[in-house]
This record gives C-alpha cells, structure tokens and sequence, in this order.
C-alpha cells in the first residue's frame, strides 16, 4: 500500500494512496518520523523533498540538503551543501535553495525555484543544457491557473498523473499532456485529513515513498519476502539485509571504520540472485572469492542511478556502490563498449582541478579514465588509461569515438581483467545449501 509524506513547517502526516486519505494519528512532529534530525535545522521544517526510488529520501531545506534512509526512518548523510552535490543546480541560480522537487519517473527530475525550473537527468547526475527555464514556457497550464510564478511543492502520484501544490490550492497535471480541465481547486475539501491537521493554507513538501527492495532492512528474513533476479542480499549469522551497503552499525555495533566488521568480514558474504542460479561471494574482502564484477555480471564494474540508461542490465538493480547488475556475462560486458560510446558525466571538482560536463567518446583516453576509474576511488588512472591504450594498440590521446570495434574490444578485455571478476560459488534456486534465511526470502 502505497504511503505519500506531507510536511508543513515541523509537522508532518502520513497519506494514504490508495485509500485517499491521511492516516489516523497524525500530524506528528518531524522528529517523531525520522531520527536524527534534531540539531540539523531541519527539525523546523524543509522546503522540498526528493525521492530517486533508492530507499533514500533527499530534504532540501535552504542552501543545504540531507538524506534519509527510508528502511530505518532515519538521518544517514548529515546537511551538506547543495552547491558541488547536485551538479549544475548552482550554475542555474538554485544554489541557496529549491521550492519544490519532483521525479518524474522518466529518468528525469525537476527541480523549481521561483519561477524557473531545470530538468536534472537522474542517470548523468547533472542538470540537462539549456536550463534553467521559466515554468510559464514549458509547463501547459500553468500560467492560467497562477502558478506560473512559482510553486510550493510537487509530487509524481505514481498513475499518470501529478500534483502541484501554491498556497492554498493544487492542480493536477496529465504527465505528457498538461493541466487537467477545473484547476486549480483549494486543498480544503479534496485532500481528506488536511484540513484537519492545518494543512489547507499550504504545504511545503509532498513525496511519495518509493520501494527499490524487497525487505526492509537487516534482521531474520521473513517468508515470502519476494526477492527476484536482479536483486541482491547481504547474509551474516542469520541474518539478511537488502542495503546496498552492509548494515555495519546494525550487525556490528562500536565498529570505527566502514571496514570495521569487528573480525567478522570472512562472515559475511553478498547473494545475487539471477534468473537459473545464485551467485555469492565476499565481495568486501580484499582478495576474498566472488568479487563485484563476477556478482553481477559486470566485468567493467559500471555504476548507475535509477532511471539511467539501458545498457541491458536489470533494470533499477544496484548493489554496492552503485553497481549495476547484468543478466549474463556477456551482457555486462557489451556494455562497457556502449557506456564508453554512450554515457556523459557530470561536472565535477577534484583537488584544485575543474571538470566540466561532457561525454566519455569525446574523451581521450587517459582523461576518460580519470572519469570512469578515479584517482579519488583509489584507482591510478594514469596508468588504468595506459594498459588498456595498450592492449588496444593506440596511444592515451586517442579519443574515445575514434576506436574501431576490434580496438574497443581489446580495451573490453583489458578493463575486465584490471576489474577483476574473481568466480565465487553459484547455487541452484532451490539448493539445500544456501542459508535458510536467504532461501525463504526467495520470490
């Protein structure tokens, strides 16, 4: 059943989708929610929130932004600044703070401030070119029903349509079309449990809470959790967690470290499921069996976003680190070739050094490696860039779009084997090996 959250200044309450109404016992207080945020200063309230569909929720308050983790109802990434994080918003005027944030379920977010908006690609992780935009121009409708000067607060519901929210009315708008006919209307009446709560004046932030994986977190899997091809678990004593990190401070309270498991690391181990088999490794371990880029299939350890291209992987699957998770082998590893020839990347700082936007094909190599395998990841892309110029037969100037199918093969091979896809052990769905935690979470 499908929850939205509606916030207005530190209060909160909970909606039901499905049902059309706000939940019983509410509002609360934000703090009552969502622990961690007392002291953050967003306690008192947000200006808008955004939902990427990762059990992840982003708050935006001013020019800062947390994150949420959604399984635990709480703080996991402290308030940071907007500006560096989310690239081009600052280049776009949004730096000190956003109005309103929506996913639109295509890959793309928006983000408004004022009376302008961007369109952020979700996947690239910057804003598109060519904004900002002022919302009269691109949003049908809504000029005529006054929002075209700004709006409070917006959500995508999930069936076609979405809703935006100015002072004390809404309108409701055909995704791909426009404004619906007999908009704006009041929120007092046609929001069941708003009014009554104080929310009719107006809201500050809606979302609707987006579900990626199959549990809700670490502990004894429950029977019938459903997970299926593309997904993954982390297993220790007993236990499952569909994270995509392993649940350290849970499972290993007082550890110091992100590679602190208290002795327990070889205890550990990391189950992909695929379509005929299950794949687990232990993938944290440095020169442990069953790395990440045999476990997913992924022999360039390519990473993604919800949303993002296609490149043939399960689609909106991710393990740790945001790697994406492939089907077959041979899937992952055509996709090296066409994320090269395809993706574009945001523009980033590092050090003292400025990146601007662009694409990977019109890179040379070497400084495409700086991108696809950076120094601040512990990669050397120097000489990363240097050996699969090599195996390629060409020099590290030579620009990505100037390879020939047989060169980008040979520089295929190479990534795989600098990556390293170390096998693991692979069990049949139904082996009476696997831990019964896991086998019970199976779909």
């Amino acid at each position: 059943m499908s929850k939205a959250y509606v916030t207005r200044g530190g209060r909160y309450l909970r909606y039901d989708v499905d049902g059309d109404a706000a939940d019983a016992g509410y509002p609360k207080a934000l703090t009552d929610g969502w622990s961690g945020l007392s002291g953050t200063g967003f306690e008192t309230g947000i200006d808008a929130a955004l939902d990427l569909g990762t059990g992840k929720v982003y708050l935006f308050r001013g020019p800062n932004y947390l994150r949420i983790d959604q399984q635990r109802n709480q703080v996991d990434e402290e308030p940071r600044p907007i500006a560096g994080a989310w690239a081009g918003l600052a280049e776009a005027g949004f730096a000190d703070g956003v109005d309103a944030a929506i996913n639109w379920g295509n890959g793309k977010a928006y983000f408004f401030r004022g009376d302008s908006y961007v369109q952020y690609d979700i996947g690239a992780d910057r804003v598109d070119d060519g904004y900002p935009q002022p919302i009269a121009q691109d949003w049908p409708g809504f000029a005529d029903a006054g929002f075209a000067d700004g709006v409070d607060a917006a959500v995508n519901w999930g069936n076609g349509k979405a809703y935006f929210f100015r002072g004390d009315s809404y309108l409701r708008y055909s995704i791909g079309v426009g404004t619906d006919e007999g908009y704006p209307r009041p929120i007092a009446g046609n929001w069941p449990g708003l009014g009554e709560a104080g929310f009719s004046d107006g809201l500050d932030a809606i979302w609707v809470k987006l579900t990626s994986a199959p549990a809700p977190g670490p502990g004894p899997a429950p029977s019938g959790v459903g997970l299926v091809p593309g997904d993954h678990v982390w297993y220790y004593n007993g236990q499952i967690s569909t994270d995509r990190d392993i649940p350290r401070a849970v499972w290993f309270p007082g550890s110091q470290s992100p590679t602190d498991y208290l002795g327990h690391g070889d205890e550990i181990f990391n189950f992909v499921i695929h379509a005929d088999a299950i794949y687990r490794g232990r993938p944290h371990m440095r020169g442990r069996e069953g790395t990440y880029a045999w476990l997913n299939n992924n022999p360039g350890n390519i990473t993604g976003v919800p949303g993002g291209t296609d490149y043939g992987q399960y689609r909106d699957k991710f393990n740790w680190h945001r790697f994406i998770i492939f089907p077959t082998r041979q899937a992952g590893y055509d996709a090296i070739a066409a994320f090269l020839r395809q993706a574009s990347y945001p523009a980033k700082t590092t050090g003292v050094r400025q990146w601007p936007a662009g694409r990977y094909r019109d890179l040379g190599i070497t400084e495409a490696f700086h991108r696809y395998a950076p120094a601040e990841d512990g990669n050397d892309p120097d000489s990363y860039g240097a050996a699969v110029a090599a195996a390629a037969g060409v020099s590290t100037t030579t620009l990505i779009s100037e390879l020939t199918d047989a060169q980008m093969a040979h520089m295929q091979n190479k990534i795989a084997e600098i990556e390293g896809a170390v096998p693991g052990v692979i069990f049949a769905p139904d082996s009476a090996d696997l831990p019964d935690a896991v086998r019970a979470a199976l779909a």
